[in-house]
């Protein structure tokens, strides 16, 4: 008696693990333009930079480059100070790095140059009191 309301009950109790169609709009619509993702994020992968944009960044000094593996544009903003050599990040205008470092042995000095400019990519060491603080790979 009791196998038999299992059973009857199973299907009812399946009823509820139904996957929900999707809304319109929101699976395998496609996408026509690229959009800013918030002020001062760059656009979506594989977008160009408006030509709005582009004047600003190039008014303040930039240049626009493509970066990263999506390749998208972005402003990019030298440093006075890149290239310097130097121990800790207070030294320059941004960090200071150990370029294609993630790791050094403990307690082992380190010299890093400053970075070149405000867009940093790739793999590095960031220098902190003449040591490697953490690695970092970014891209």
């Amino acid at each position: 008696m009791r196998l038999t309301g299992l059973l009857l009950l199973a299907p009812l109790a399946l009823s509820g693990c139904v996957v929900p169609e999707p809304e319109a709009g929101q699976q395998g619509e496609p996408v026509d333009e690229t959009t800013t993702v918030s002020q001062g994020m760059p656009a979506l992968p594989g977008g160009a930079m408006s030509a709005e944009d582009r004047r600003a960044c190039e008014g303040q000094g930039g240049t626009v480059e493509r970066r990263g593996m999506a390749q998208t544009e972005l402003c990019v903003t030298p440093y006075a100070d890149a290239g310097k050599a130097c121990t800790d990040g207070d030294q320059c205008d941004g960090r200071c790095i150990a370029e294609g470092q993630v790791g050094a042995p403990h307690g082992e000095p380190v010299t890093g140059i400053c970075q070149r400019d405000d867009r940093l990519f790739g793999c590095f060491g960031i220098v902190e009191d003449g040591a490697i603080e953490a690695g970092l790979c970014v891209d």
